[in-house]
């Protein structure tokens, strides 16, 4: 009984010789692999001892005394800075005609955005018949060249619009 494989009958003899033929086979793909194991496992090895090394002394003279090495003075707490509150900047007062060119312009800006709605819906109504999509390219067009019917007397470019005369507002 010299076999490796005798307790295990007629299966195990031919797994043993499956072990022998795998082994002969792939004898160079084990051996790398075993070595670049056997490296890793050094370099992890020789990792760990110089990690756990003491750093070396401090040089000195011959017959001079052991010096300790120098002592790293302990850090300070930092100290916990308090945020600042955001504060608004005060809004400085208007003089009276800065007052009254912010009113006038004010004014201005809400009559002209009213204006450009009261446009958009004549546009709505002179182009029945078209989409969302194209009526907001009519008014985009109308209101890039500054056009509106309310505010310059109308856009003779247009089909539909009154064109109205400056003046010529009272019945």
């Amino acid at each position: 009984m010299g076999s490796g494989a005798s307790g295990c009958g007629p299966a195990g003899f031919v797994i043993f010789l499956l072990v022998i033929w795998f082994i002969s086979t792939y004898w160079v793909a084990i051996l790398t692999a075993l070595s670049v194991i056997t490296v890793i496992v050094g370099l992890i090895v020789a990792f760990v001892i110089v990690g756990r090394t003491p750093p070396p002394e401090v040089s000195q003279e011959l017959g001079e005394p052991p010096r300790l090495p120098a002592q790293a003075p302990e850090p300070k707490p930092k100290s916990v800075r308090r945020a600042k509150p955001v504060r608004t900047p005060k809004p400085k007062p208007l003089s009276a005609d800065e007052l009254a060119a912010q009113m006038r312009a004010l004014k201005q800006t809400s009559h002209v955005r009213a204006m450009q709605e009261w446009d958009y819906e004549w546009i709505l109504l002179a182009y029945p018949n078209k989409s969302s999509r194209e009526i907001s390219e009519i008014a985009n067009a109308h209101f890039a060249h500054g056009r509106s019917i309310g505010v310059n007397y109308g856009d003779p470019t247009l089909p539909g619009f009154n064109l109205r005369k400056p003046g010529s507002d009272v019945p």
